[in-house]
């Protein structure tokens, strides 16, 4: 085992001579295996972190304990964190698995050391990949656990758990077991108490036939990773990123590509989301991601963007003597205008409200689900919103004026008037509304 750890050392480049190693020592075999390698080949600068859960009772304060005196045997300076993991779950609705890794890791992010070493196996990226692949996962879930990611190492990483006890037996050294992972509540130890066993019956040579297909599907993701890099390097623009190009690349690129900007701008992505964003490439649109975060693609551009609540409140301001008016951060002037026959068809737009064809007061406001408008000139009826989708950019559709009498909308900035109010021969008076 000593000759597979140092082989993996050197083929992932994970240590650099005179660098500080941290060992996540849990007291388990595998960590105490870890520490004892990494001694043997010849580290000494190298510390422990034992990280108390405080979620089994005596059990965790005896692991606690059993790492202090391991350290103290062998000279190893060791650091001890007790952490309410429990708690913490309940505070941020997490499951006491993903609380306490988070938990870890901000732990470990804090020493100074130059890199964190943990204790994954082979047997841990093969219960990790099966764990995956039933969940439901692409190529980059079934690459299972990387050896090295950022400034954290996984010298075990092809190391079976049979190679641990092996080694820790030949040393007669003791180590802890968690009761827990003996227990088949879990799904994970579902699939290391049921499901491999019944894997191994049919190939004896399981991890061996594993570690293979993992390194040939690690070369296929690395060089898709490299497509997606390439493919975000020519799509991206100043606004967002091209449409054209995303929607012209393979599906296989194209959708890592989506992934890969869900996950710059903090979205949590799956196979669902990332085929809703593709959607909109060649229609254009709107999807809301989560919260207040939307993917919008307008004008060949697709972006991912914050859309406040504030932009979407409704605004009704009535209209009076006066004739300038704020309107969601933009200036709107009406005014009404004694006009004859010839100077009306002189303006020749369908912008002008005939003022005696208007019925009651009128408000200025910006869009209501529901609104409709049957425009000056055509004979149907038009929706409100199917008008904004086909030439209105979506930052503005909350913010585009109109305007409406007792009877209903009147005029769409953009669009013009509505056909009950249009000008004629008998007009004597028009409103006029510009917007800037």
């Amino acid at each position: 085992m000593l000759n597979k750890v140092a082989i993996t050392i050197e083929k992932y480049n994970m240590i650099k001579k005179g660098e500080r190693i941290l060992v996540g020592l849990s007291g388990g075999a595998d960590s105490v295996s870890l520490l004892l390698c990494l001694r043997e080949l010849g580290y000494s600068n190298i510390s422990a972190c034992h990280i108390n859960h405080q979620l089994r009772g005596d059990e965790s304060f005896r692991d606690e304990d059993f790492c202090i005196k391991l350290c103290r045997t062998f000279d190893i300076p060791l650091e001890v964190h007790r952490i309410n993991v429990k708690e913490y779950c309940e505070k941020n609705s997490m499951s006491l698995e993903e609380g306490a890794r988070k938990l870890r890791y901000d732990i470990f992010s804090q020493n100074n050391a130059d890199k964190i070493a943990t204790a994954h196996t082979l047997s841990d990226s093969f219960e990790t990949m099966l764990f995956n692949l039933i969940r439901g996962t692409g190529l980059k879930g079934l690459c299972s656990i990387p050896p090295v990611r950022d400034n954290i190492i996984r010298p075990l990483i092809d190391c079976t758990r049979e190679d641990v006890t092996e080694f820790l037996k030949a040393r007669s050294q003791n180590y802890v077991t968690d009761s827990t992972n003996l227990e088949a509540d879990f799904t994970r130890n579902k699939i290391r108490l049921k499901a491999i066993p019944v894997f191994k019956e049919i190939n004896t040579s399981l991890f061996s036939t594993f570690k293979k297909t993992l390194e040939n599907i690690k070369i296929d993701e690395d060089y898709l990773e490299s497509q997606t890099s390439l493919l975000i390097d020519n799509a991206v623009t100043n606004d967002g990123y091209s449409a054209d190009i995303l929607m012209n690349a393979h599906s296989a690129i194209r959708n890592r590509t989506l992934a890969k900007i869900l996950a710059e701008n903090n979205v949590s992505y799956s196979f669902d989301k990332i085929n809703d964003v593709a959607s909109i490439l060649t229609n254009s649109g709107k999807i809301n991601l989560q919260s207040d975060i939307f993917a919008i693609c307008e004008n060949n551009i697709l972006s991912i963007k914050s859309i406040s609540n504030e932009n979407i409140k409704p605004v009704s301001i009535p209209i009076d003597n006066k004739n300038k008016y704020h309107f969601l951060g933009r200036t709107a002037v009406i005014n009404t205008i004694d006009v004859s026959h010839e100077n009306v068809h002189k303006m020749l737009a369908n912008g002008p409200i005939d003022c005696d064809k208007i019925k009651g007061k009128v408000f200025l406001r910006n869009r209501r689900n529901g609104d409709k408008i049957k425009l000056c000139g055509r004979d149907f009826t038009s929706s409100v919103k199917k008008l904004f989708n086909a030439s209105v950019s979506i930052d503005l559709r909350e913010k585009t004026a109109i305007l409406c009498d007792d009877e209903g909308i009147i005029w769409v900035e953009g669009f013009g008037c509505a056909e009950r109010v249009k000008v004629d021969s008998h007009t004597k008076k028009i409103m006029i509304c510009i917007i800037s």
